[in-house]
C-alpha cells in the first residue's frame, strides 16, 4: 500500500507532460481564425493574380524535385542492371544468335583470328589527360562467317598513323577476355556517316556503320577487353605481362555505381518551394500590416 501513490503519480505524470506540450503547440499553431485570415488576403482583389503566380512557380519547383526523384530511381535501376550483369556467368561468342535482353557489361570470352589489315581507330579518345584513339580490331570469331569489333584499347595522338599499328599485334595465345558494350549511334539514332577516311576518321564505335566497310557480318555487339590477370578481363600482349605502358592501354571498367546528386536536388527544389512560400506569405502579411 505505501508504494501505490507513488506508481499512480508516476503513471499520472506522462499524461500530464503530453497535455502541457498540446498546450504549447496550440499557443504556437496558427488558429483557424488566422489562417481563413492569410487565405482571404492572398486571394484577395490585391494579391490573387501574384498568389496564383507563386502556386504556379511552386508547381514547377516541386515538378522539378519529383523529376529528381525519377532520375534516381533510374539511376538505382540502371546500378542494379549492371551488377547483375557483371555478377552473370560469361557468355562465350560463337557466331551464334545472341542471348536475349541487354547484354552490356557481360563478361564474355571469344576464340578466333585479329583482322589487323582492317582495323580502325576511334577519335577524341582521352587517357588520364590525354587525347588519343581507341584502337578497334575486328575479331574473325572461330568455326563461324561472322567478326565482332574488339576494343582493344587506347593508343595516343603519336600512334595514329595506321602503318605503326600492326607493332601492337596480339599474341594471341587463347581466349579473349573482356565485357560487352552497345553500339555507339548518333544522339539523333540514325547510323552514322561513313567518313572519307574509313580507318582513322571515325568519332563513334559505330557498328553498323563499320559494318559497311568490312566484306564480312559483325554481331551487335562490341567486345571491350579489360586489363586483368589472365584469369579474368585479360588477353596476352606483344608487350610483357603487367607493363603498364603497354599498348593500346586497356580500358578500366568503371565499377563505380553512384546514384549522383539526384535526391539532394530533389530537396533542393522542394525546400525552395517551402521558402518561396513561407517568405510569400511573410511579405503579403506585412504589407497589409503596414497599410492598415
Amino acid at each position: 500500500m505505501v508504494g501505490l501513490p507513488e506508481t499512480r503519480s508516476g503513471s499520472r505524470r506522462p499524461s500530464w507532460d503530453l497535455r502541457r506540450r498540446l498546450s504549447d503547440l496550440r499557443k504556437t499553431a496558427p488558429s483557424a481564425r488566422e489562417i481563413a485570415r492569410t487565405l482571404a488576403l492572398l486571394f484577395g482583389r490585391r494579391w490573387w493574380w501574384k498568389t496564383l503566380i507563386l502556386l504556379l512557380a511552386m508547381a514547377i519547383m516541386a515538378s522539378l524535385g519529383f523529376w529528381q526523384l525519377d532520375r534516381l530511381d533510374q539511376r538505382r535501376a540502371y546500378n542494379q542492371q549492371r551488377q547483375a550483369a557483371l555478377a552473370a556467368p560469361p557468355i562465350e561468342l560463337t557466331g551464334t544468335p545472341l542471348p536475349q535482353g541487354d547484354l552490356r557489361d557481360r563478361q564474355t570470352t571469344v576464340q578466333g583470328e585479329f583482322d589487323y589489315a582492317r582495323q580502325v581507330a576511334i577519335r577524341n579518345q582521352n587517357y588520364v589527360g590525354q587525347p588519343g584513339f581507341h584502337l578497334v580490331t575486328p575479331l574473325l570469331i572461330a568455326g563461324s562467317d561472322k567478326a565482332v569489333l574488339v576494343n582493344r584499347g587506347w593508343i595516343p595522338v603519336e600512334e595514329s598513323e595506321p602503318a605503326t599499328w600492326r607493332r601492337l599485334d596480339e599474341q594471341q595465345s587463347g581466349p579473349q577476355f573482356g565485357i560487352l558494350q552497345a553500339t555507339r549511334r548518333r544522339p539523333d539514332g540514325t547510323v552514322s556517316p561513313i567518313p572519307q577516311d574509313t580507318v582513322t576518321g571515325w568519332y563513334r564505335l559505330d557498328i553498323e556503320a563499320i559494318e559497311q566497310t568490312l566484306p564480312y557480318p559483325l554481331l551487335p555487339i562490341v567486345l571491350q577487353l579489360t586489363p586483368g590477370n589472365g584469369e579474368t578481363f585479360s588477353s596476352s600482349r606483344t608487350r610483357a605481362a603487367g607493363d603498364p605502358a603497354a599498348l593500346p592501354h586497356r580500358i578500366e571498367p568503371d565499377f563505380t555505381f553512384s546514384e549522383g546528386n539526384h535526391f539532394s536536388y530533389a530537396l533542393q527544389w522542394f525546400g525552395f518551394a517551402i521558402i518561396a512560400a513561407v517568405v510569400y506569405i511573410s511579405v503579403a502579411r506585412r504589407a497589409e500590416f503596414n497599410d492598415n
